[in-house]
């Protein structure tokens, strides 16, 4: 019988690093940040890493701060990057701001690119540009 619970134990604990391994996700730092510009235009530097064991390529995509609705006046360069295992690379993301609102939220996603299914992983982070008022 002991043998049994051992057994049983045995496969809960690989059942688990079953679950936990797509639990893998590529990352985006930081995941929130906002910061003041003296003009229209906002920038960001960010870091992207790969977790993966293998080489990926992962597309940055800009989205509304809903995470689901594509966004106008945003670049972000490189928009598709190739890493390799456990390396992080900087992106720039810029976002134009409306000077009536005098600021802006966005997200930013980064997914991998070459996985289908329904369940895709990605990371996004929110990011907001505020203009500087007269004087400061």
């Amino acid at each position: 019988m002991p043998s049994l619970k051992i057994a049983f134990a045995s496969l809960l604990v690989l059942a688990g690093f079953a679950i936990a391994a797509p639990a893998l996700a590529q990352s985006l730092s930081p995941l929130e940040k906002s910061g003041m510009t003296p003009s229209d235009k906002k920038a960001f530097r960010l870091q992207v890493g790969n977790p993966y064991d293998h080489k990926m390529t992962f597309v940055l995509v800009p989205l509304m701060p809903d995470y689901q609705t594509p966004i106008d006046g945003v670049v972000v360069k490189p928009a598709k990057l190739t890493m390799a295992p456990g390396f992080t690379r900087p992106v720039i993301v810029t976002f134009e701001i409306d000077p009536t609102k005098k600021e802006r939220t966005i997200a930013l996603c980064v997914m991998p690119a070459a996985l289908d299914g329904p369940i895709l992983p990605r990371v996004c982070g929110r990011y907001t540009g505020r203009m500087a008022g007269a004087g400061g």
